[in-house]
């Protein structure tokens, strides 16, 4: 389902350039600047508003408020122009606005590069077997497990883990390599963003599994900015998984462990001794 759908409408344009625009408060004064003729306003399943659209000459505009306020002069804009209510499921909403962003993304980087290369899904498949993720995945739950890909690429781990049974979301901040992953078909449009790391948790909810494969290069240098990366990793996942190419950055990403009271283990593995030499278990 699109926004088009919720909707009912035809070509909209979201008044937010980038997903992580919409948590802006900036772009609710942006938007009560128009000049409209129609409005809807879109509720979810606890009759929270969650979405609107305007009519103006050009065409629809959507604003979203699932990362930012209500605004009580949106609302009086809305009942100005007797506009329509419509009621739709908040995660359906979200992964329409993830869809719309990614289309976004792709038309404006239509010509990627491919950056897999050959054995890398069955190098990372054969880790995530060796960690039992298969098997917790295959375990008898009432829903599947979730997973978060931290830096996700051109989502080749993503395709990993929705293969062997997880829900995945995953975001990366670079929009070629989300616009690659979304070509090759192993990132899906509506379980994928484009985002900065250390805001990952403004957008992203908690999850069973969250992975940060490839980081680096983690150095004195730039520890604070992996640092923040990696603790919003900790805040959103039960279970974590990350992987770097040395020695001296898994050492760093362990102590970042013990700073949040986790529980960890590190692996070396041979499976990959580019990337993925050194991996860290961690646990709640």
């Amino acid at each position: 389902m699109t926004l088009a759908d919720i909707f009912e409408i035809n070509d909209p344009i979201c008044i937010e350039p980038a997903f992580m625009d919409c948590a802006d408060n900036e772009y609710t004064r942006f938007l009560l600047d128009g000049d409209y003729s129609a409005a809807k306003l879109l509720v979810d399943e606890n009759e929270d508003p969650m979405a609107a659209a305007f009519l103006e000459e050009g065409g629809w505009t959507v604003t979203s408020f699932v990362f930012r306020p209500f605004s009580v002069e949106v609302l009086e804009r809305f009942e100005a122009l007797d506009g329509d209510i419509y009621q739709e499921e908040r995660s359906c909403y979200l992964a329409a606005l993830r869809e719309y962003y990614c289309g976004e993304i792709v038309k404006e980087y239509p010509d990627v590069i491919e950056d897999n290369r050959e054995g890398r899904y069955e190098m990372i498949e054969s880790l995530f077997d060796s960690l039992n993720l298969r098997q917790d995945a295959g375990a008898k739950t009432e829903s599947p497990l979730t997973a978060i890909d931290f830096c996700c690429g051109s989502g080749v781990a993503t395709s990993v883990l929705r293969d062997i049974g997880y829900e995945t979301l995953s975001f990366d901040c670079d929009p070629a390599l989300i616009s690659c992953g979304i070509q090759k078909k192993r990132l899906i449009p509506s379980r994928a963003m484009c985002l900065d790391g250390t805001r990952a948790s403004d957008f992203c909810p908690k999850c069973n599994l969250g992975i940060g494969l490839m980081l680096g290069d983690i150095s004195n240098f730039n520890a604070d900015m992996w640092s923040d990366i990696i603790y919003e990793l900790f805040t959103l996942s039960e279970k974590t998984i990350i992987t770097t190419a040395t020695k001296p950055e898994i050492e760093m990403v362990a102590g970042w462990c013990a700073d949040e009271g986790r529980r960890y283990k590190i692996i070396e593995n041979d499976r990959d001794p580019i990337y993925d030499a050194w991996v860290c278990v961690s646990e709640e």
